[in-house]
């Protein structure tokens, strides 16, 4: 086989870091204790077996060999060096790996002598494309990569899953072998003014491999884990017997047959027969006459059909290969009151099981903004005040009243009141500067940024390109949309204008 040498930093000068590194008082190293008393000597292995790695690879193109890991290409496996954590036995576990660097330590499984860019790097060069990682900011509430499986050895035994050294409190049971994402971690500036960085290298946790879902994470779990959920009930395997072993190999592979991917994208058209001005009575008829079309790239799995025919072909998509990832696009002639009705479909659909929804496309809205929370309704009970905005149209012209409420500035003594402002915005480009302009006034009274929430009130009646026509100025900053349809917002009290 061709052969030829991985460009790495220098053995010398990692030797020289990791001597450096354990020179520290171990306080400063380990605040938690979280570290295998044997940690200083796995490090110093680790970094034997790097020089050792560098010399023994030398020259192989198939070959990837960087502090800490080793991938193989051609085997298409990815070799992490680690060491077992010194958490107890029925701890809580929200780690499966972190950095050496984490703060973290207390509560993972394992610790890598790799870092997580590296281990990207090392997922690459096996051909593997990051996903997308799990970001509510931008409507992502699925993790979305390639799916790998995980096990983990020391010399001279067999591999075995990570996911029997960790226990299920609900269940009683190690967690299910199973497979976790390849999304990447995001980039971010750690400081005004830097170039955007690796997030996983420079702040905490500095997770490679997270059991919840997390925006900075090399891999992660690919069903919904919310970080409190996986906490309670997520804990080291009673059984486990890896307590400090020395230096260990965590051996990552693809879940997937070579040449085929796991990950799969969909397209869903929403529509409606009919005259889409004269609203049915009752949501059944709403539902009978909506038209859905379901496409792959480059070809269409099921022609202009109604919402019956989608379910069926839904059910014979083989989700034992692949995950599913939706992608919902309503047509713009759509009354919002028949993507209400959809929405409510979708949702009973958006699961692990089922499909996973992607957030929206530019100018449209997520399904969710079609069942807002309730709640919110209430300006006395809120947490926060989202902007208000009230859309009317009339003769097919679209127009807007803006409203901003704010807690009133408290006398001495005195209960606490709302203050709220009007502002009408009879053209799309109103919305954006009325919203610059209270944003200013906030800053300099040092009060704190409004949340990027907008709650609408509109008619069903209206067409959806209509809306988010008229929304799209703030669309690419308020993506968190609660959609009322049919409702007054709250009456207001003593109001003013906008200044």
């Amino acid at each position: 086989m061709n052969l030829r040498v991985s460009r790495c930093p220098s053995v010398l000068a990692f030797v020289a870091w990791l001597s450096c590194v354990s020179t520290l008082p171990l306080r400063a190293q380990d605040p938690f204790g979280s570290k295998p008393k044997s940690h200083d000597h796995n490090k110093s292995l680790a970094a034997n077996r790097y020089a050792s790695a560098l010399q023994a690879h030398k020259g192989q193109p198939d070959i990837l060999v960087l502090p800490g890991l080793v991938a193989d290409r051609a085997q298409r496996r990815v070799e992490v060096w680690v060491e077992r954590s010194a958490v107890a036995r029925n701890e809580p576990c929200e780690f499966l790996l972190v950095s050496e660097r984490s703060d973290h330590t207390y509560e993972t499984l394992l610790i890598a002598f790799a870092k997580p860019s590296d281990v990207q790097r090392a997922l690459e060069f096996l051909g593997a494309k990051p996903g997308e990682p799990f970001d509510p900011a931008s409507l992502r509430s699925w993790p979305k990569g390639e799916s790998f499986t995980i096990r983990l050895s020391r010399d001279g035994q067999p591999p075995r899953p990570v996911e029997s050294l960790l226990l299920d409190r609900r269940t009683g049971r190690a967690l299910p072998e199973g497979r976790f994402m390849f999304t990447g971690s995001r980039r971010m500036a750690v400081r005004e003014g830097a170039a955007p960085t690796y997030a996983a290298d420079a702040v905490q946790p500095m997770s490679i491999m997270s059991l919840f879902n997390t925006a900075d994470s090399v891999l992660q779990v690919p069903h919904r884990a919310p970080k409190d959920i996986v906490y309670q009930n997520t804990v080291i395997h009673p059984e486990a017997i890896l307590e400090d072993e020395g230096l260990l190999t965590l051996t990552i592979e693809p879940a997937s047959p070579p040449g085929q991917k796991r990950a799969q994208e969909l397209e869903l058209e929403v529509s409606a027969t009919g005259d889409a001005a004269g609203a049915p009575p009752s949501d059944a008829e709403l539902m009978e006459t909506l038209r859905v079309q379901l496409k792959e790239p480059g070809a269409i799995l099921l022609e202009r059909s109604s919402l019956p025919a989608l379910l069926d072909r839904l059910r014979l998509l083989d989700r034992q290969k692949h995950d599913f990832f939706l992608t919902i696009r309503f047509d713009d002639s759509l009354r919002l009151g028949y993507a209400r009705v959809m929405a409510g479909v979708l949702a009973l659909i958006d699961s692990d099981r089922g499909v996973r929804i992607e957030p929206p496309p530019a100018g449209q809205l997520h399904y969710r903004a079609f069942t807002p929370d309730r709640n919110l309704l209430d300006r006395n009970a809120r947490i926060f005040h989202p902007l208000e905005l009230v859309v009317s149209e009339q003769e097919g012209s679209v127009s807007g009243k803006l409203v901003f409420v704010a807690p009133a500035p408290q006398r001495e003594g005195s209960r606490s009141e709302l203050e709220f402002t009007e502002a009408p915005a009879p053209q799309p480009a109103e919305l954006r500067r009325h919203v610059e302009a209270e944003s200013r006034r906030m800053q300099e009274r040092e009060q704190g940024a409004r949340p990027p929430v907008l709650m609408v009130f509109a008619p069903s009646t209206m067409a959806y390109g209509k809306l988010t026509g008229f929304l799209a100025p703030l669309l690419p900053t308020h993506r968190t949309i609660h959609l009322f349809l049919d409702e007054p917002s709250a009456s207001l009290p003593a109001k003013r204008p906008m200044p």
